[in-house]
């Protein structure tokens, strides 16, 4: 059933992306041709217009999976996806699968469509430049892995954030306000994420402590410590402030993590209420 559902969800979507990505492909493919012409004037307009259609183009596809989602489950096309006998968890993890495959094809396209635009017009190799970062930097030790598992988790917490508004913004008190529901939902979620974040930034006592040479702004210490970014900020404010020193807190972890757990249990109340045949 899950699968069926994931299919029903990249149906819409898909009616628009497969004419978008191929316009940002030929809009690439343009600029790095017109480079071989070594005329720099149009060189210069063809890479500015090429990137252009690639942000527009990933906008377009990021905002149409937000909005057809909305559409089959709240708006015009809710009634199919109401008569349909599953589980909530299945809806909701067909629907966690269709933004995260768009999301990051998306993004994975124009990661790789503007490196080639890059790479046509820079005299060093950006894939080189690239592959070594990641294979030399970010891989090569813990930090840069957990880096990267943070960002993973922060796309789909992001995720998550728009399936919560579309669902809980589009309950029956809030049904008036239309596609205005969701929006106050999200706005709402964020001002009281930033409140919750910078609270447990400051106070939940671990963070990083940041050592770095005024001279070269290097850094020189980057170790874990049990204090927020509290006691830091106060020294800052200090009559005699250490500027080479710093605390980011990351307190926000748990929070952020908190929230995610508040508004995924909201979300499965309020979508059960509505969906859920309980097959």
């Amino acid at each position: 059933m899950i699968g069926k559902l994931y299919r029903l969800e990249m149906k819409e979507t898909w009616r628009v992306a497969k004419v978008i990505y191929p316009l940002m492909i030929f809009a690439t493919a343009a600029a790095v041709l017109l480079s071989l012409l070594n005329n720099a004037a149009l060189t210069g307009i063809s890479v500015f217009v090429s990137i252009l259609a690639l942000v527009v183009g990933s906008i377009i596809v990021t905002v149409q999976t937000v909005t057809n989602d909305y559409h089959n489950f709240q708006g015009k096309r809710g009634y199919l996806y109401r008569a349909i006998p599953a589980k909530s968890s299945d809806f909701l993890l067909s629907r966690l699968g269709y933004y995260l495959t768009y999301f990051v094809v998306t993004l994975v396209i124009f990661a790789l469509l503007l490196m080639t635009i890059l790479n046509s017009i820079m005299d060093i190799g950006v894939f080189s430049v690239v592959g070594n970062f990641l294979s030399q930097v970010l891989f090569a030790n813990s930090w840069g892995i957990l880096f990267s598992v943070y960002v993973l988790i922060s796309i789909v917490i992001s995720i998550f954030t728009f399936i919560f508004a579309i669902t809980v913004g589009s309950e029956a008190k809030l049904h008036r306000l239309g596609a205005g529901g969701p929006v106050l939902v999200y706005f709402i979620y964020y001002l009281v994420g930033q409140v919750l974040g910078l609270l447990s930034a400051l106070f939940i006592p671990l963070g990083v402590r940041m050592t770095v040479d005024p001279f070269s702004s290097a850094i020189l210490n980057f170790e874990l410590v049990n204090e927020g970014m509290f006691r830091s900020l106060l020294d800052s404010m200090g009559p005699n402030p250490d500027p080479n020193t710093a605390v980011i807190g990351l307190g926000v972890i748990f929070s952020q993590l908190l929230l995610t757990i508040v508004i995924a249990i909201l979300t499965y109340r309020s979508f059960d209420k509505k969906f859920s045949l309980r097959a």
